[in-house]
């Protein structure tokens, strides 16, 4: 009776076990969403750049975007560097939108001027960054950079693939 009580007792703490842990990973993955990767530390913790795309304005190189990443944290995020100063205020901004597998709608999307970013490349910058999504299997994302002229409309852009 005794022998039966700790096996029950053994079972239920490993079947306990397995519905705890996996409730807590998925609560980690959510909080990834729109956080800063700088302050959460994901930027220095196995970073990766998935892809990096040049920008062209008017036939002329002018910067590039990047999709970044953590494979520890397994997440993306974007980056723009542009190679002279922005001559005014939201001359840039990127997005990272995140895509479940093959699907072609974007399900979540963050930007430089949204939660977790470092806000819109304005006169005097030269680049930011987006808050990161998760980006595990079967999860992938992608980053857009968008170029804008001094009354808003977007004058040029470039896109990495999806990672």
């Amino acid at each position: 009776m005794k022998k039966g009580l700790n096996i029950l007792l053994l079972f239920a703490l490993v079947f306990g076990l397995f519905f705890t842990v996996t409730p807590i990973e998925k609560a980690s993955a959510l909080s990834y969403d729109n956080s800063n990767p700088y302050s959460t530390g994901c930027a220095n913790k196995s970073p990766i750049t998935y892809e990096t795309k040049g920008i062209y304005k008017n036939g002329v190189k002018i910067g590039y975007v990047q999709l970044k990443g953590s494979a520890y944290c397994h997440t993306a995020w974007g980056y723009v560097k542009l190679y002279s100063v922005a001559p005014y205020n939201t001359y840039a901004n990127v997005g990272t939108y995140r895509y479940y597998g093959t699907s072609s709608s974007s399900n979540a999307r963050t930007f430089c001027n949204s939660s977790g970013g470092n806000g819109v490349v304005n006169k005097g910058e030269t680049s930011c960054y987006t808050g990161q999504l998760w980006d595990k299997d079967p999860y992938n994302s992608l980053a857009v950079v968008y170029i804008y002229s001094s009354d808003g409309r977007v004058i040029a852009q470039a896109q990495t693939g999806r990672h």
